[in-house]
C-alpha cells in the first residue's frame, strides 16, 4: 500500500500560498469591476444623424436663376464634409454649447460613477478632450456620408445636443457660402456701382445741357438753322436780282428803297443765324453740339462699361453659385430608446471570459516557473 504523504510533503509553501492569494484578489477585483458595471456605472445614450455636403452642379447654376430654387447637386467629396467635421470637433463650437446647455453640468452630473463622469473642477483642456469624446463625427469614405455621434446621459438631452450641433453646421456651411460670394462679388459690385454712376452722371449732364439751351437734339436743331439760312439767303438772291433789274428799268421807282430795306434786314438775318450756329460764346449752337457730342460719348463709354460690369457681375455670381455647399439631412437625429453604453451582459461576458484565460495563462506560467525553480 501507498503511504499517506507526510505532513511537510502537504504543506504548501510561501509562493503558493502568495500566489492563491494573489489569485482570490485577482477574482476579487473581477468581481467588483462587474458590480460596478451593473450597479454603478451610469447609463449613456447616443443619438446618430448622417449627412452629406453637396455642392451646385456646374451645369445646373449655367441655368440662372430658376435652376437655382431647385439645385441640381453634386457630391463635393470628403474635403468639405472633413471642413465640418473640424467645425464640431472645434473648441468654440463645444464651448459654445457647454455654455448654451450646461454641458459640465449634465456630465458632471453622476457622482458615483467616477469612472465615466466629468470632474466637476475639470479644467477647460480636459472638459475639451472629454467632449470630444462624446460628440464627435467622422467621414464614410464607402457611402460618402458624415456620421454625427452624440451620447451623454439622458436620451432627451442626446437628440437635442445632435439636433442644435446639424443647425449650427448648416449655419457654418451656409455662412462659408456666403463668404466665399462676398469675396468673389465685392470687387465687381463696386465696379457694377461705379459704372452704373457714370451712366446716370452722364444721363443727367445731358439732360442739363438740353434744358439750359431749351434744344432736344443739338443736331436737330442745327439742321433746322441750316435750312433757315438756305432759305433766307435764296430770298436774299432772289431780291437783289429782282432789285438789280428794277434800277435798271425803273431808276425812279419808289420800290427801290423798299427792296434795299427787305436786303439789309435780310443781312441782319443771315448774319443772326450765322452767329447763333457758330461763335466763340458757350451758347453757340455749335459750342453746345460739341458739348454734346462728348457727352454722348461719356455715355456710350459709360453705358457700355456697365454692359461689360452687369456681365461679369451675372458670371462671377454663378461661379459663385457652383462653388456653393449644401448639407442634406440623410438622417435626423432620432430618440434613443435602448442604453448605448455600457452593454453590461456583453461587457460582462467578455470580461468574464478574458479575465479566466488570463488567470490561467498566468497560473501556468507561474507554475512552470515554480517547477524550475524547485528543480534547480
Amino acid at each position: 500500500m501507498k503511504s499517506e504523504p507526510s505532513q511537510a510533503e502537504t504543506r504548501k509553501s510561501p509562493t503558493e500560498i502568495g500566489f492563491s492569494i494573489a489569485g482570490i484578489a485577482y477574482f476579487l477585483l473581477l468581481g467588483c469591476a462587474i458590480t460596478y458595471l451593473w450597479v454603478i456605472a451610469q447609463d449613456c445614450y447616443i443619438s446618430i444623424a448622417t449627412f452629406k455636403i453637396s455642392k451646385q452642379s456646374a451645369s445646373s447654376a449655367e441655368t440662372g436663376f430658376a435652376q437655382i430654387a431647385l439645385p441640381g447637386l453634386s457630391d463635393s467629396g470628403s474635403a468639405d464634409s472633413q471642413i465640418a467635421i473640424g467645425f464640431i470637433d472645434s473648441a468654440d463650437l463645444l464651448l459654445e454649447l457647454e455654455k448654451e446647455f450646461q454641458l459640465h453640468e449634465h456630465y458632471s452630473a453622476p457622482e458615483k460613477d467616477f469612472f465615466f463622469r466629468l470632474a466637476k473642477d475639470a479644467p477647460l483642456e480636459k472638459r475639451i478632450k472629454y467632449y470630444r469624446k462624446h460628440i464627435f463625427a467622422n467621414f464614410d469614405v464607402e457611402t460618402g456620408l458624415t456620421l454625427l455621434t452624440v451620447d451623454t446621459f439622458d436620451r432627451n438631452f442626446s437628440k437635442t445636443i445632435a439636433e442644435a450641433l446639424l443647425k449650427k453646421t448648416e449655419g457654418f456651411i451656409n455662412k462659408i457660402n456666403q463668404s466665399v460670394a462676398d469675396a468673389q462679388l465685392t470687387f465687381v459690385r463696386g465696379e457694377l456701382e461705379r459704372s452704373e454712376k457714370n451712366v446716370k452722371d452722364a444721363s443727367v449732364a445731358i439732360l442739363n445741357l438740353q434744358n439750359s439751351n431749351n434744344i432736344i437734339s443739338p443736331d436737330e436743331e442745327i439742321s433746322g438753322k441750316l435750312l433757315a439760312l438756305q432759305e433766307l439767303r435764296m430770298t436774299r438772291l432772289r431780291t437783289d436780282t429782282s432789285l438789280s433789274t428794277l434800277v435798271r428799268d425803273s431808276p425812279e421807282s419808289p420800290r427801290i428803297d423798299i427792296m434795299r430795306s427787305q436786303l439789309r434786314s435780310l443781312d441782319e438775318q443771315i448774319a443772326e443765324g450765322l452767329s447763333k450756329l457758330s461763335s466763340p460764346e458757350q451758347s453757340s449752337l455749335n459750342q453746345v453740339l460739341a458739348h454734346y457730342k462728348e457727352l454722348e460719348l461719356q455715355l456710350d463709354f459709360a453705358t457700355k462699361l456697365r454692359t461689360g460690369a452687369v456681365s461679369l457681375f451675372e458670371k462671377h455670381r454663378m461661379d459663385a453659385v457652383s462653388q456653393s455647399r449644401f448639407i442634406m439631412i440623410i438622417q435626423r437625429p432620432f430618440l434613443p430608446e435602448d442604453v448605448g453604453y455600457p452593454l453590461r451582459g456583453y461587457a460582462t461576458v467578455t470580461l468574464t471570459v478574458l479575465a479566466i484565460l488570463l488567470f490561467m495563462i498566468l497560473r501556468v506560467f507561474v507554475r512552470s516557473l515554480l517547477e524550475r525553480t524547485g528543480s534547480n
